[in-house]
């Protein structure tokens, strides 16, 4: 995977122009890139469920999922710096007996933002989707987040609301 090159404290450029890679990664890749550790810092910060205990994210059990066939990454990058990723986990839902993609992640980091490099992920998570088979895909949001706010523009509909409690 790429090495990061671009420093933390360059200013971004504006979104005319921009530009963002989206490639489709292995697990190991993702964990193999320098910036992993505070992108995944950031996006427990944001977007943690914060009932539930600190997020620590478990490497061998992702690459379990991947290798069973249902867990897929997504990989962001400006230039050769990880700057986002997300993670599809695809699987027949046994109530409808099709298979159903679900973004299980999906986070960009908030100085590269402007890029578009959020709405790429989604569209690239649809289209590993239709070749895994799936007949959606379906996404959640932190409520009041950036996401839940996104989503509805760029053609997504409000389907369900989720629940959590504490046990």
């Amino acid at each position: 995977m790429p090495k990061c090159e671009v420093p933390v404290n360059e200013k971004p450029e504006p979104i005319l122009g921009a530009q963002c890679d989206i490639k489709r990664a292995t697990v190991s890749d993702l964990f193999a890139c320098p910036e992993i550790t505070e992108l995944l810092q950031e996006y427990a910060d944001q977007s943690s469920n914060t009932e539930l205990p600190p997020a620590n994210p478990q490497q061998e059990i992702y690459m379990r999922m991947e290798e069973a066939g249902f867990f897929h990454v997504i990989a962001a990058f400006r230039g050769r710096e990880l700057i986002g990723f997300a993670a599809v986990v695809v699987a027949v839902l046994p109530h409808y007996g099709v298979p159903v993609a679900t973004m299980e992640s999906i986070f960009v980091r908030n100085r590269h933002r402007h890029y578009g490099a959020g709405i790429k992920l989604v569209r690239e998570a649809e289209n590993l989707a239709r070749e895994q088979g799936a007949k959606g895909l379906l996404v959640t949001a932190p409520a009041g987040g950036r996401l839940s706010l996104v989503m509805p523009k760029i053609g997504y509909r409000k389907t369900n609301t989720v629940f959590f409690r504490v046990l």
